[in-house]
């Protein structure tokens, strides 16, 4: 049995094995899955930064349950999926726009390699790079799941694009993926002003709000969602906000808003997602200088552990398909057409 209650000479995701984020490297070490920090900080919510530290964050959390598997399904989700750590995209003095360059190459290499990309960010802007390294690497049709307190429709904040409000709006935008293929659940509260709650409509996203939830209960709501993403897609990216759950249970985040999904809720939601499989997932908006003890760390390992595991048990079940093997070439990642932005720029927070 292997000891999993030692401190290791060094953190890596659940202790994972290093590896290079190059394709080859990953097939060497057998890996189909690949765990990396996306140290991104867009400062689109200046009044609570700490973001960047949130990869070293999970990793720190991670020791705790190295080897460890769920009682649900009993798998190391290590040892079954071959788990490595590939350190950070992380670049001393790199702009936005450089890292997000560095996690398209990092998502791409990962994907190329037949494994699962796990980004732990970092703010909500990775999924703009992190789709689109998706898209380019299968040519399928991607189905989007954002879990997240807000819409995240923002065309721009100061004129820039890509920014930790805007993800929504850019994935629309990315060749395979479909409008009515993109679910936000979860939105509630204070940030979400009348214009980006237009901007969706426009944009023809399904928003499940955390009211919904509450009326049908998480359950029957994250079956919808996931039905949706799964209409006539091939794979599918889901992007999980710490915004979304209840700051009682995940209070290290940048922008956080009461009556949120709870601990349980979100392990449920883990759980439903995992039993369909996942292409590639993201964690985003975790501030550890706002976790007291580390308890929004914590659930964010659990998530990945659960979702990890019901992925697993599905495809021993035969009731999901193994991740989809890359094509042999990209294709160009060329945005569509976008529709009207709204005519109002919101600089709340994402």
């Amino acid at each position: 049995m292997r000891d999993i209650w030692s401190t290791p000479d060094s953190f890596t995701f659940l202790g994972a094995p290093r590896s290079d984020a190059d394709s080859e490297s990953l097939i060497g070490l057998g890996a189909r899955a690949a765990f990396f920090g996306a140290p991104v900080d867009t400062q689109g919510f200046t009044q609570r930064p700490g973001t960047t530290l949130g990869p070293k964050a999970c990793r720190e959390a991670s020791v705790q349950y190295a080897g460890a598997a769920t009682l649900e399904h009993g798998i190391d989700v290590r040892d079954y999926w071959g788990l490595v750590d590939c350190g950070d995209v992380a670049l001393a003095g790199a702009s936005a726009e450089q890292l997000h360059e560095r996690i398209l190459a990092t998502a791409a290499a990962i994907l190329a390699a037949g494994a699962i990309p796990i980004m732990c960010g970092g703010d909500h802007s990775i999924p703009i790079p992190g789709v689109r390294a998706l898209a380019s690497k299968t040519g399928a049709r991607i189905g989007y799941l954002h879990i997240d307190a807000h819409l995240d429709t923002a065309e721009s904040l100061a004129g820039w694009t890509e920014t930790m409000a805007s993800p929504v709006a850019r994935v629309v935008e990315v060749p395979g993926v479909s409008p009515e293929n993109v679910v936000v659940f979860g939105a509630r509260g204070l940030g979400n002003p009348p214009a980006l709650v237009e901007r969706a409509r426009q944009l023809g996203v399904r928003v499940i709000p955390m009211s919904e939830i509450i009326d049908r209960g998480v359950d029957a709501a994250i079956e919808d969602a996931l039905d949706t993403i799964w209409s006539d897609t091939d794979v599918v990216y889901v992007s999980l906000d710490n915004d979304a759950l209840d700051p009682s249970c995940a209070p290290g985040t940048t922008a956080p808003e009461p009556g949120g999904l709870t601990a349980r809720e979100i392990l449920r939601v883990a759980l439903a997602v995992g039993s369909r499989g996942v292409a590639m997932m993201d964690i985003a908006e975790l501030s550890p200088n706002f976790d007291p003890s580390a308890i929004t760390a914590r659930l964010d390992c659990h998530w990945i552990v659960y979702l990890l595991s019901a992925y697993a048990r599905a495809i021993e079940n035969g009731t999901a398909a193994a991740p989809m093997r890359p094509r042999s070439s990209d294709t160009p990642i060329e945005p569509t057409q976008r529709p009207e932005p709204a005519s109002q720029r919101v600089t709340g927070p994402a």
